[in-house]
């Protein structure tokens, strides 16, 4: 194994080579894909002089269509989701026929897709006579995705040539001299570039994709003497004659950023007001297989599931203010994970379960009827008053889900403010939260050995997958990818928090 001391000089002379020479853009021009992406662009103008609306059934197959030419550019014979794509898009034209007065944009989406699959896309084969050109052993392939990285891996393993995403080519030993990325820089961290892993970085991308600028670090323009990179574009695939003119002049007045893939968020539609005792305050996760959760702004942490982690190590925690897309997360079907760990600590409390939750019930009350009475912020302070460290998190306390502060001294101080008594309900609220974590521990170690025996390409492929687990109380739980996370919040009502729910916002990205 390289040691850190080596790899680290190795990654210094790769950022210095890459300063050096600059990065490599191969354009590959191939006339059926540039018809498409013209005929994508059309359909754009249209939907910017009409808005959202009798497009969308469209638009979104379409885009995703024109992505999947960047990202997946297998053989025909072995690219099922190119198959599938050009078939959706050509149905959801069919349906607008009659509907829509541009018949004629229809007829050239459906026409220009159908003949997609009439030859291999160009940039799968530029991809392989590049790796070729410099020897097997010398070039790495990086993939835009997870998905595409099985896609691809499939079929360039034959030739001997490895597959990875970004995220692996961090993680892994790296003896090639050049990186070919399938897709444009800006489908890529700036690590690709900031911090590369082989001397030489390549980007394979269509002739027509309208923005080739490389990420930069978000602290670049702040860091004197900061490291800027070159680019060289290089041509390849069919002659500048054989491309429509059309996809010839660049982006056409439609950011690049416009046609690809989004999730479709609305507009917010909650009251501008501070969320109730009973409501929070939460922005909607789109997942992977149609689902989506509301998950609260001012929750900790949320369990995730890491398919690159080691045996026994996936299964962890991620803070809510860090989540992300491309995150794993564990759920259950129609119920949060506090829900079923509750009910699985109080089956084990068996008789001292009821006077647990009166207890309970009890004192969350009182601090109901006192946050009513008092107010959230003039109860804050005073608690503050008090020494109540965590006071800011008063309002979260009354959910059933919170056991209770989780300092000892706070969880005193507040029962005395409430003019309880601090037993019996400190030492049910203890006790409580010492079944919580038990149920806790034995969920996550079961967790981890599903995760063991899981097929986790198949997850990284699909973007979800049911857990085989049978046992009560166990039962019901799924991985799934987050797909994005939406740029407001709503007021959604506290216990509908973390609780799955189908949702279409996501049917058509990545």
């Amino acid at each position: 194994m390289t040691s850190r001391v080596a790899e680290l000089d190795r990654r210094y002379a790769a950022s210095s080579a890459l300063v050096r020479e600059g990065v490599q853009i191969i354009a590959v021009h191939d006339s059926l894909a540039s018809r498409f992406d013209a005929a994508t662009r059309s359909l754009f103008r249209l939907v910017q002089r009409d808005g959202p609306g009798v497009w969308d059934d469209l638009a979104g197959p379409a885009k995703l269509l024109r992505w999947h030419l960047i990202t997946d550019p297998l053989p025909i014979e072995r690219n099922d989701i190119l198959r599938s794509g050009v078939e959706r898009v050509k149905r959801q034209a069919a349906r607008l026929a009659g509907a829509v007065g541009e018949p004629e944009v229809l007829t050239e989406i459906r026409d220009a897709a159908s003949a997609l699959l009439t030859r291999d896309p160009l940039i799968g084969r530029v991809v392989v006579e590049s790796a070729n050109e410099v020897g097997v052993g010398t070039a790495v392939i990086v993939a835009a995705s997870s998905r595409a990285r099985e896609a691809l891996g499939g079929w360039l393993a034959t030739d001997g040539l490895r597959v990875l995403t970004l995220g692996d080519l961090e993680r892994v030993e790296v003896s090639e001299e050049i990186a070919y990325f399938v897709g444009p820089p800006r489908f890529f961290k700036p690590i690709a570039v900031t911090a590369p892993r082989t001397p030489e970085v390549t980007f394979v991308v269509p002739g027509w994709f309208g923005d080739l600028s490389l990420p930069r670090s978000p602290i670049s323009d702040y860091a004197e003497g900061g490291i800027r990179v070159g680019v060289r574009v290089v041509e390849a695939g069919e002659s500048a004659q054989e491309v429509p003119e059309e996809t010839q002049d660049g982006l056409n007045g439609i950011p690049e950023e416009e046609l690809l893939p989004q999730p479709f968020w609305g507009i917010r539609v909650s009251e501008d007001r501070a969320p109730t005792l009973d409501e929070v305050e939460a922005h909607k996760v789109l997942l992977s297989g149609g689902r989506a959760i509301w998950l609260e702004t001012d929750g900790e942490r949320i369990r995730s599931l890491d398919p690159t982690q080691p045996a026994g190590e996936r299964v962890t925690y991620v803070d809510v203010s860090l989540l992300s897309a491309g995150t794993y997360l564990l759920l259950r079907e129609g119920a949060g994970e506090s829900e079923s760990l509750h009910e699985r600590a109080f089956d084990r409390l068996g008789t001292r379960a009821a006077s647990i939750r009166d207890s309970q019930a009890t004192w969350k009350a009182a601090l109901s009827d006192r946050l009513k009475t008092n107010g959230i912020r003039d109860s804050e302070v005073a608690l503050r008053t008090l020494d109540v460290r965590a006071a800011g998190q008063v309002s979260a306390w009354i959910s059933p889900h919170v056991i209770r502060p989780q300092r000892d001294r706070d969880f005193e101080l507040v029962l005395t403010w409430l003019g309880l008594q601090v037993q019996p309900y400190f030492e049910n609220a203890s006790t409580l939260r010492y079944e919580v974590h038990r149920a806790t521990r034995e969920l996550r170690n079961r967790l981890e050995a599903v995760a063991d025996n899981a097929d986790l390409h198949e997850l990284e492929r699909m973007g979800h997958m049911t857990l085989d687990i049978t046992e009560p109380g166990f039962r019901g739980i799924f991985v799934t990818k987050v797909l994005g996370i939406s740029p407001f919040t709503e007021l959604v009502a506290r216990h509908e928090a973390r609780v799955p729910f189908s949702d279409r916002g996501a049917q058509w990205l990545e």
